[in-house]
């Protein structure tokens, strides 16, 4: 399969995936947004001429067109999943067709080395149904904050202690809500997984303001002292 074919294939997934979500939230209210627009012109351009990457952008831009941008804007949340499991091609003995539950987690200052990553920023991860550890990661996100403007598109690229993929990622969006596409491949001892994009909606809380210093204790007047007594002859 190569990446043309795996261009069309994730288009045509990735469509109907966009229709289900559609389908289950509604007709899309979604008012044009001239700085979301631009955002998304922006991605396209760094994606170039890659087909799997502009396939993952288009998913994004077709995604902000069914969805209420000033909604999201005031929603909240901690931990999500994308909109639905990706269809994954090429994994092996689990069948021509698996699929790859995607999700983004934010939890404010509860670090956890990583897993709950620092107010600010957002952790994107992929869980393959394809048993086994895997050798390389090969998956990106495409990402657009509606509240601040800021977008990217980042490669899941961390690794463990032992030098494997985590197949995960934390990108300093700043707060606000995010829309974000993932796809990409996945290398397995003997499977080459290749995930169409799925498309999600996350929330990244505001960055607390730092604690400001204690105001020092107000000091006491002193206490007014008797005037000298006046010694007579002195």
């Amino acid at each position: 399969m190569n990446g043309r074919t795996i261009a069309r294939v994730a288009a045509t997934v990735t469509s109907l995936g966009i229709g289900a979500v559609l389908t289950l939230t509604g007709p899309a209210s979604a008012a044009p947004d001239a700085a979301i627009d631009q955002a998304v012109t922006h991605l396209t351009e760094r994606a170039g001429t890659d087909q799997a990457a502009r396939a993952g952008v288009d998913a994004l831009g077709s995604y902000t067109k069914l969805v209420d941008v000033a909604q999201l804007r005031d929603i909240a949340g901690a931990w999500a999943p994308f909109a639905y499991a990706a269809p994954t091609f090429g994994c092996g003995s689990n069948g021509p067709i698996t699929t790859i539950i995607a999700a983004g987690t934010t939890e404010g200052n509860n670090r956890d080395q990583g897993a709950s990553p620092e107010p600010g920023t957002l952790r994107f991860s992929a869980t393959p149904s394809h048993s086994g550890a895997p050798l390389s990661s090969g998956l990106v996100v495409a990402w657009l904050n509606v509240n601040n403007g800021h977008s990217g598109i980042d490669a899941l690229d961390d690794m463990t202690e032992f030098n494997l993929p985590t197949l995960s990622k934390t990108v300093r969006t700043g707060p606000g809500t995010v829309i974000a596409s993932m796809w990409g491949v996945i290398g397995y001892p003997g499977a080459h997984c290749v995930m169409t994009p799925t498309v999600g909606t996350f929330v990244v809380p505001e960055i607390p303001a730092a604690a400001s210093a204690p105001a020092a204790p107000e000091t006491a007047p002193a206490a007014p002292q008797p005037a000298p007594a006046i010694v007579p002859g002195s």
